[in-house]
């Protein structure tokens, strides 16, 4: 099957592998032109690959042509991971400076601030894929190849909008702590952020689906590789929803932009300094406007010739520290860095 795949970089042809979470089967959907597939209304079959920024249509592959894929089980590496590089360092905590002022004298609550690493590279994207599928079973994990965006890949934890015809299941997920860290470590800045992030996701699901419909579950720390992470379970009954609904009102959530949201993400543009395209945007698989398994697009990279750029975030608040949420964008880096 490295074969099948290289044959589709070597065409330039368009490509999804992926592997949802707890699966066995690896799967490709794959173009066998070069044609560039757009979609507003979501009406189509295919997989998804959205901008951190709202857009009015969305590129995706289509579900028309597909393949099970099977790869052989990566081998052991012997050497170290590269280090992961520290120049961005005192502009993250600047700007986390800057987001803690601006939270205590105006109505911004909270800004997600992220920071790109450039990291040296010598792997293929599908071995780094293959590391990424076996060192993190319960993540979506995926290698996209497309001329429109170049190559990406990722292993990301968090669910965007899980939706069929009978119900919509969606997460709020924010707070982190290292693998291995007790409950009593999770503070009341995680909390409050935690509880942030699901109060606006109610509160953008009540314009397109009746309060009644939305169920709550009860909030849990759950693994995320190297780390975890507090989460909320949001599930909708209700029948007709439609995806691009959703989607218009959920996305960019609060748990990868801010609240409010205008007001976050014109701070995020102002100080993060750099174009986050994919990262923290959403990917998956969507028909018809009515069934779709789409994630947030985190613990992501970008592949160019010699280099992998990393990306990776923390949630700001009134009492975030700089130094502490520098500290928690290298560990969500690592998850990435350490199949290199």
């Amino acid at each position: 099957m490295e074969t099948f795949i290289s044959s589709l970089e070597a065409k330039g042809l368009p490509f999804v592998l992926f592997r949802h979470p707890k699966e066995e089967h690896i799967h490709c959907y794959y173009q066998k032109d070069k044609q560039v597939h757009r979609t507003s209304t979501f009406e189509e079959d295919g997989f998804v690959f959205n901008l951190f920024a709202a857009e009015t249509s969305s590129l995706y592959i289509p579900a028309t042509n597909q393949k099970a894929i099977v790869f052989q089980a990566p081998k052991k590496r012997t050497s170290s991971p590269p280090a992961l590089p520290l120049n961005g360092k005192v502009k993250f905590e600047e700007s986390v400076t800057n987001a803690v002022k601006e939270i205590n004298a105006t109505k911004l609550e909270k800004v997600v601030l992220s920071a790109p690493f450039s990291v040296p590279n010598t792997r293929d994207a599908v071995s780094i894929f293959t590391s990424l599928e076996h060192k993190y079973p319960n993540a979506f994990v995926y290698y996209w190849s497309h001329s429109e965006t170049g190559n990406w890949l990722g292993a990301t934890p968090e669910r965007f909008v899980f939706l069929d015809e009978k119900q919509m299941d969606t997460m709020a997920l924010a707070g982190t702590l290292p693998a291995g860290a007790t409950q009593d470590e999770w503070t009341e800045k995680e909390y409050h952020e935690q509880e942030l992030v699901t109060q606006s996701i109610i509160n953008a699901l009540k314009k397109v689906v009746p309060l009644g419909t939305i169920k709550v579950g009860e909030r849990q720390t759950v693994p995320a590789g190297r780390l975890q992470h507090l989460q909320t379970p949001i599930r909708v009954d209700a029948h007709d929803i439609l995806l691009r609904d959703v989607i218009k009102v959920l996305h960019p959530t609060p748990a990868v932009g801010g609240l409010p949201v205008v007001k976050a993400q014109a701070f995020i543009r102002e100080y993060e300094g750099y174009d986050r395209e994919f990262y923290a945007g959403f990917l998956g698989v969507f028909k018809q406007n009515k069934s779709a398994k789409l994630f947030v697009n985190l613990r992501c990279g970008k592949v160019t010739k010699n280099i992998i750029q990393l990306f990776a975030g923390a949630g700001i608040t009134n009492s975030s520290d700089p130094g502490k949420e520098w500290n928690e964008i290298c560990r969500k880096a690592m998850t990435f860095l350490s199949v290199i």
